[in-house]
């Protein structure tokens, strides 16, 4: 007969701590190991000492480079060389251009490229992957920074306490509480060996140490010249590293989708707030070199871009985003319920009208559509700048840098929950409604914020170009 369980109460609460403990503890373990995987082919792993590269890359990130021949390297790749400035120190940024004495690096967090060349046969390899935070304890170490480190051991030591809660349960031991067995009497017996298993204690011992050892075991940090402090919301995975240096951030966008991906069909938003763009129904990226400025294309019916974070339609904003088109049609950029082709509400939106002619649109909370008109049409195949600002009271309409109408009429905004989308949106019931809603063209530098850009500002962003 086969030992029959008997649960007592409060032993599912008991058991979901410790299998939440034990996946926390082997995640970071793992991801700990990953890290020298690519060691063992020839890759060159480092932990990055500054925040020079961010918000793509930070401090306590380990980074893997692939070994690659001087000639191979192109601008916008990441690579790790010895630092031109310091002789024991190795250096990661990202090459903005080859020029004739040595190869000009510069931080994406930096306004300027570094000062000093560095020369073909200094580069140890291009980065490829990335694994965040983990090199973190081994910096902390480096530095004598000790409370954090303490911090890290005493977490460590109370998770994998935490792993030994439902040892009990898992040997059918009686319960402490109210006595009833867990097992069916006679049917397993728990022998002294089981409850004090001193093994158990040395085995919990040396996990504790493979993980220290695993998280302070870092390869040589990666240093930098210059250093940044921007916001960031990192996630604990593996990441590839973006094709090229992220476009122009002035103003601390909320969203910053610059199409420069190598491949699959995930915009990555390097504005650090992590919304994740999906491509949906077809765009498709028009891929060049980091020198070309890569963009994105919509040339299919319904194609279009859904960020992954669902929040609050803002009362206060700026959309932003540079296109070109001859087509007059079209939903540049705007805020969506749904992900579907037509959500059941939409607005904040830029669009091409059906005179071809660029709109700015809202919706108050009361249903009133209110929307500015540019000047000019926009339909002539050059890249355009596009900026909509709004608060209660200003309705702002910028192109190309200078203001085409202001409205003071429009108040409080319709309040509901979706997501920012760049592409095809239904245009229904708008004033200048065109008869497709798909934009046809190309799309690039799609920003959103949190506040209304002045007018200063948008001239400033209409300098720095794409």
């Amino acid at each position: 007969m086969s030992d029959q369980n008997h649960p007592c109460r409060g032993d599912l609460p008991v058991v979901a701590v410790a299998t939440l403990a034990r996946i926390t503890l082997w995640t970071v373990l793992m991801l700990a190991l990953w890290c020298l995987v690519p060691a063992a082919f020839g890759w060159q792993v480092t932990t990055v000492a500054s925040d020079s590269m961010a918000p793509a890359i930070r401090s306590g990130d380990v980074v893997a480079a692939a070994p690659v021949a001087p000639g191979d390297v192109e601008p916008g790749h990441v690579l790790l060389v010895d630092d031109p400035d310091h002789d024991d120190r190795l250096r990661l940024h990202r090459l903005e251009r080859i020029e004739a004495d040595g190869l000009r690096l510069r931080g994406d967090a930096n306004t300027a490229a570094d000062s000093s060349l560095v020369a073909p046969e200094a580069v140890h390899g291009v980065g490829m992957l990335r694994v965040p935070w983990v090199g973190l304890p081994g910096l902390w170490l480096g530095t004598g920074e000790l409370a954090p480190l303490v911090g890290v051991v005493v977490v460590a030591g109370l998770a994998i306490a935490l792993t030994r809660l439902d040892r009990p349960i898992r040997r059918g031991e009686p319960c402490r509480r109210c006595g009833s067995p867990r097992w069916q009497a006679g049917e397993h017996t728990v022998d002294a060996s089981e409850t004090t298993d001193p093994s158990s204690i040395i085995r919990g011992v040396a996990a504790a140490g493979v993980i220290a050892v695993a998280l302070t075991s870092t390869p040589t940090p990666s240093d930098a010249a210059f250093s940044a402090q921007t916001g960031s919301a990192a996630t604990l995975a593996t990441d590839l590293f973006p094709a090229c240096f992220a476009g122009p951030q002035l103003d601390s966008p909320t969203l910053a989708w610059d199409f420069g991906e190598p491949r699959g069909t995930s915009v990555r938003d390097v504005s650090g707030h992590g919304e994740v763009g999906t491509m949906i129904s077809g765009p498709r990226r028009n891929d060049g070199p980091c020198g070309g400025n890569p963009s994105m294309n919509f040339g299919v019916t319904d194609a279009r871009v859904q960020s992954s974070v669902r929040q609050t339609a803002p009362q206060t904003f700026t959309v932003e985003v540079w296109f070109r088109t001859d087509r007059a049609q079209g939903r540049l950029i705007g805020f969506s319920s749904d992900s579907v082709v037509a959500s059941p509400s939409k607005d904040r939106h830029l669009f091409v009208d059906a005179n071809g002619k660029l709109r700015f649109g809202v919706q108050g909370d009361k249903g009133w559509r209110y929307a500015d008109v540019s000047t000019t049409t926009v339909t002539d195949g050059a890249w355009h700048h596009a900026v909509g600002s709004f608060t209660a009271g200003s309705l702002d309409l910028y192109l190309d840098g200078v203001l085409q109408q202001h409205r003071d009429d429009a108040q409080a905004l319709q309040s509901y929950t979706g997501s920012w989308r760049v592409g095809r949106e239904s245009l229904d019931g708008w004033a200048g409604q065109p008869s497709s809603f798909t934009f046809i063209g190309d799309l690039d530098t799609a920003r959103t914020y949190d506040t209304a850009l002045d007018a200063a500002a948008v001239r400033e962003h209409f300098a720095a170009g794409r």
